[in-house]
């Protein structure tokens, strides 16, 4: 993965966790089956964990809206507005 990041979704005291990743490998946006390979890797792993036992719901995403001043600080808010619009 190049990045990834854990958003809220859902309104505030309801939200639901939400893992997105932004794949090294840009195929996995292109191929379903790898991109679903890779949410259960991420489900299994996940769920090995107490502290991410209960997030169940992973997002892939194709380029995470970033500060372009540093190409670091991820945009979360941008992502949780376009994870609730794919999960609708």
């Amino acid at each position: 993965m190049a990045r990834s990041a854990l958003v809220g979704v859902g309104p505030p005291g309801a939200q639901r966790a939400v893992v997105i990743v932004e794949p090294r490998e840009r195929r996995l946006l292109r191929d379903g089956a790898a991109r679903t390979r890779l949410v259960e890797e991420l489900r299994a792993l996940g769920a090995r964990h107490a502290v991410t036992a209960g997030i169940s719901t992973f997002l892939v995403h194709p380029a995470f809206p970033v500060d372009i001043r540093h190409n670091a600080k991820i945009f979360r808010e941008q992502l949780a507005v376009w994870a609730a619009r794919q999960l609708r």
